[in-house]
């Protein structure tokens, strides 16, 4: 328990002053974020520093692998004490690692040529897919079965579909949380609450592993996988201490796509999958919002929203950004709270 208070705390402090040293590094190298032209409303943004993701993805591997040093040993007093790195949760940090670079391929070239566009959207849909088979090859090859669980003792057998799945919602997720993007602090304190949701499932799971060992690769029922979670939701929370609004700086594609191929990862490696619909609902309404907006106007040559995605729906409706971010944030609240109570309540129909 004190180890995972500890890899989100270091990941926190690591992020709160990296990314105050990055705005001012960025700011004298004039690397900002261009605006997209229709959203006139965001002019005052620009020229933002951005590829603030970058900060979080350090930050998380600050406070993973730094967890991992003990200072202090009961019974002994202070001893200094290396424990082994999971290597199996390390490669889940690698693959993610692995989208953010896609994202951080993206952003780099926004930035080089000073325009909204980066990677063409077919050249960034194939790195992802790319990063994503990795994943599901990588899942594959821990021995997960066929199974996609709804909530761990929960699961209906696909077949071999189930690695193509893996793939649909590595790739879905990241873009998801990509175009939820767009107001100062959205995805960070929704990515927040989020993880800490899951970090509460990962803990139960560790003190549990009778009952979940049915489902979970055994790398996934030790502590390490709960590091990890926290890690990455202390370098959120420390983001959002200069992303919040006005933002200093914005996460950029790079850490969309870290944090966005983090949540399916992890929640499939807890054998938890159908769980992504929760935690990640609120990331997952942002991406329908932009589905029904194109489907209807390619069909139906009509709009149902101002613009898509929702968030700027509202805004054109004269909403403030930090009204619609702290709703945003209370709908995210609620089906993570709807998550956990169907997670527990599998515990207690199956596991007790």
């Amino acid at each position: 328990m004190i180890g995972i208070i500890v890899s989100g705390g270091l990941s926190f402090l690591f992020v709160i002053v990296s990314t105050f040293l990055g705005v001012k590094f960025f700011k004298s190298r004039n690397i900002g974020q261009n605006i997209q032209e229709e959203v006139v409303f965001h002019e005052h943004k620009k020229g933002t520093p951005t590829m603030g993701g970058i900060f979080v993805i350090l930050g998380t591997i600050f406070g993973f692998l730094l967890s991992h040093i003990n200072f202090w040993t009961i019974g002994r007093g202070f001893e200094v004490v290396l424990r082994n790195v999971n290597t199996d949760v390390l490669g889940i940090l690698i693959i993610s690692i692995s989208m953010g670079l896609v994202g951080l391929i993206d952003d780099y070239l926004k930035v080089k040529e000073s325009r909204n566009l980066g990677l063409k959207a077919g050249q960034k849909f194939v790195l992802q897919l790319i990063a994503g088979f990795a994943a599901s090859v990588y899942i594959y090859s821990l021995g997960y079965s066929t199974k996609f669980y709804i909530f761990s003792g929960f699961g209906i057998d696909i077949g071999i579909f189930k690695w193509l799945v893996i793939v649909l919602l590595i790739v879905g997720i990241t873009n998801a949380v990509n175009l939820t993007d767009g107001l100062d602090g959205l995805v960070a304190g929704s990515s927040c609450i989020s993880f800490a949701g899951i970090l509460v499932i990962s803990f139960w799971i560790y003190r549990h592993t009778g009952y979940y060992s049915q489902f979970v690769n055994e790398s996934f029922l030790s502590v390490d996988i709960s590091l990890l979670i926290s890690s990455i939701s202390g370098a959120c929370l420390g983001f959002l201490w200069w992303n919040t609004n006005p933002a200093k700086i914005i996460l950029g594609d790079v850490g969309s796509h870290f944090i966005g191929a983090l949540f399916p990862l992890i929640l499939i490696s807890l054998g938890a999958e159908g769980l992504i619909l929760f935690f990640c609902f609120l990331f997952l309404m942002e991406e329908a919002s932009v589905v029904i907006q194109v489907s209807s106007f390619k069909y139906r040559k009509k709009r149902i929203f101002k613009m898509a995605p929702i968030h700027h729906h509202f805004e054109m409706l004269n909403w403030a950004e930090t009204t619609i971010i702290v709703r945003f944030w209370i709908i995210n609240g609620i089906f993570v709270v709807l998550g956990l109570g169907l997670f527990y309540a599998d515990w207690v129909l199956f596991g007790s």
